[in-house]
């Protein structure tokens, strides 16, 4: 896949390489062959064990047009509105991305703070 071209200087590099491996067109098709079919496409995808990402995408009407809504879900939600589907499927994978990689960083499920490691 062709590298695309930084839209500022104030790009994030690991933020790039999470667009660059998100933008895949057989993952594309896969989500909008679901949908025509389905409506929605949806997954769950467990990472570590019992810990499972839920992933959604589906079309919503916005001033009279379609976009896609995504919708990652695990220890915290991420959902944005997209105008393509190629749109949807990059924000997918980047939110993805996100989600694992805060994990695995700074060991940040979404109930953790510095003084409570532990849930309630």
């Amino acid at each position: 896949m062709k590298k695309r071209k930084r839209f500022t200087t104030n790009a994030v590099p690991y933020l790039e390489s999470l667009s660059e491996k998100a933008r895949d067109a057989k993952r594309t098709k896969e989500i909008r062959d679901a949908i025509e079919k389905n409506g929605f496409w949806e997954d769950f995808v467990e990472w570590r064990i019992s810990t499972i990402t839920e992933t959604r995408v589906e079309p919503v009407e916005r001033d009279g047009r379609t976009w896609y809504q995504v919708q990652v879900r695990c220890d915290s939600e991420h959902t944005c509105r997209c105008p393509t589907i190629e749109r949807a499927v990059e924000f997918l994978g980047v939110f993805e991305g996100l989600v694992q990689d805060l994990f695995w960083s700074l060991g940040w499920p979404s109930w953790a703070t510095p003084k409570q490691l532990e849930p309630q």
